[in-house]
């Protein structure tokens, strides 16, 4: 991000952050700006790095929401299948009395299909007793024809009918019963998901915690960035307003400048936008007007104020920036090495020579890049801040 950063104010090419270079004066100034840039970065980061950390905050309060959306519909499923349990175990004990009554038709039907084999024997029909002494169950006495023929069409059925049904039933528990254990077994695999579900929810919850802290961490951090800021803006005002003071300083408060290149009015590049002076594709903004003149030419302050820039770089070359008060500023860059007459601080007079004409940082000839900024540039980029010159004349 610095790099993307520093890059784009160099296409601007007098941005602040990359005017800073090798100093001939370290002045308060100077260093104020510097603090303050300093500051803007380390916010930046830091901002950087909170809104990834409530991004990331973000997407976990989001899966803990789809997760409690999963939970509801576990939760769901656990309730039918506990309605299907309860409603097989209404129907199995149901079964089981059924079975129990089933039992009892039998036991009755078959006690009173051997009381009329009774009364045959006490009829001396000792042959229907006999069978009935060897039998060793119902089955094996129903099973022999001779005992079927004796008995009614009617108690015979019947019989059969009971037996049937006491089958059924036995059959129809047996089958409830497997159902209820295959819906208490899926019962407790569901139960298994919604215990992780659960556990998983837990741990989304604490990690949203160590967010919420990081965050809350990291909002000091940004916050004492901000104050570092604030802290160096107000240093900036504190000596624009001490350079200010001087009793001779007169704010500008409209009106025409003076001519910066008192010996040459050749503007060689107007405001605006241009093709590259270096080549290449494309087109740039040019952010202040270029004055042809000889190397060696004298560079007046188009209007008095108090030098709050004034130093080498290698953009800008040899750089003078004045306020005149009221948020006006003017800008003299490519000056002769070693040309400036003038330090941070100092009042100089409308008129009065500062630097003379000259080719020094990035430039293509003997010129001076005059720029004019409403606001301090300090705040923002000097693009945003600049305004065409001619317009003062």
């Amino acid at each position: 991000m610095k790099k993307w950063k520093s890059a784009l104010k160099a296409v601007v090419a007098v941005s602040m952050v990359c005017l800073l270079s090798t100093q001939v004066y370290a002045t308060p100034m100077d260093d104020a700006q510097q603090d303050k840039e300093e500051a803007e970065d380390n916010k930046d980061d830091a901002q950087q790095v909170l809104d990834g950390l409530e991004s990331e905050k973000s997407n976990l309060e989001a899966r803990v929401v789809e997760l409690d959306n999963q939970m509801a519909e576990i939760q769901t499923r656990i309730s039918d299948l506990n309605a299907q349990k309860a409603d097989l175990e209404v129907q199995i004990a149901d079964k089981q009395a059924q079975l129990v009554v089933a039992k009892e038709d039998e036991a009755q039907q078959y006690a009173a299909m051997c009381a009329r084999i009774q009364f045959m024997y006490e009829n001396d029909s000792t042959n229907y007793a006999d069978a009935l002494l060897s039998s060793g169950s119902m089955s094996d006495m129903l099973n022999q024809p001779e005992y079927v023929s004796a008995m009614a069409d009617y108690d015979y059925n019947m019989l059969e009918e009971l037996v049937a049904t006491r089958e059924q039933i036995a059959n129809d528990e047996q089958q409830l019963q497997m159902d209820l254990r295959a819906v208490e077994q899926l019962t407790t695999q569901v139960q298994e998901e919604e215990a992780e579900v659960n556990a998983l929810i837990a741990e989304k919850e604490e990690e949203i915690n160590e967010y919420e802290d990081m965050i809350s961490r990291q909002k000091q951090i940004v916050a004492q960035c901000e104050a570092e800021l604030q802290a160096a803006k107000d240093k900036i005002a504190q000596l624009n307003a001490e350079a200010m003071g001087n009793s001779s300083f007169v704010p500008y408060e409209g009106g025409a400048l003076v001519w910066p290149v008192p010996s040459s009015t050749r503007v060689t590049s107007p405001f605006g936008y241009r093709s590259n002076p270096f080549g290449g594709s494309g087109g740039e903004f040019h952010p202040s007007i270029d004055i042809g003149a000889p190397g060696g030419t004298p560079i007046v302050a188009a209007a008095s104020g108090v030098v709050v820039i004034s130093k080498y770089s290698s953009s800008a070359g040899e750089w003078i920036v004045i306020s005149h008060g009221n948020g006006m500023y003017t800008s003299y860059m490519h000056g002769t090495r070693n040309s400036r007459y003038v330090g941070v601080g100092d009042y100089v007079s409308a008129g009065q020579n500062i630097m003379l004409v000259g080719t020094t940082g990035r430039s293509t000839g003997n010129h001076l890049d005059f720029g004019v900024w409403q606001g301090w540039p300090g705040y923002g980029s000097y693009v945003s801040y600049s305004v065409d010159p001619m317009s003062f004349y």
